[in-house]
């Protein structure tokens, strides 16, 4: 059952980036358990509970105007109990918003919790850890701001 388990853990978070992209946040919220809790840009936003995860993307993501891109890559899934895992994603993303001439784009490390609920497997958990992100002019590709997590 291991690899079936690792397998489905996997098709869940690919169907958490699907969904956040195409602005499915209700679909995603259906992804995490109910008292599911995220840590987004490095932990300084912190959401407790679905709904206020949901809400939260919604309000920050859901204008039309705001396209983004998230690829999950290298997934270190560890299952720590029969109903329980811990999983590590490389993360490259983008966000793009013609609008205000912006793109911000970058890596991040995501750390996330899952538990088996009513047979399927849920996030419980999660997070993520920038590695580096940029900020660019959209028109114009020119760089705006650049940061990294090894900086002084």
């Amino acid at each position: 059952m291991e690899a079936d388990d690792i397998a489905s853990i996997c098709q869940l978070k690919y169907q958490y980036f699907r969904h956040l992209d195409l602005k499915e946040y209700d679909q995603l919220g259906e992804l995490l358990t109910e008292d599911c809790v995220a840590r987004y840009d490095d932990g300084n936003l912190t959401f407790e509970g679905r709904a206020a995860i949901v809400e939260f993307l919604t309000s920050a993501m859901g204008n039309n105007s705001l396209i983004s891109k998230h690829h999950g890559h290298h997934p270190e899934i560890t299952l720590s109990g029969s109903d329980s895992a811990h999983g590590v994603w490389y993360l490259e993303d983008s966000v793009i918003i013609p609008g205000a001439d912006l793109e911000i784009s970058g890596t991040a490390f995501y750390e996330d919790t899952y538990r088996r609920v009513d047979g399927l497997w849920r996030i419980a958990e999660t997070g993520y850890a920038r590695v580096f992100e940029e900020q660019r002019e959209f028109s114009t590709k020119t760089l705006k701001s650049f940061k990294h997590r090894f900086e002084s």
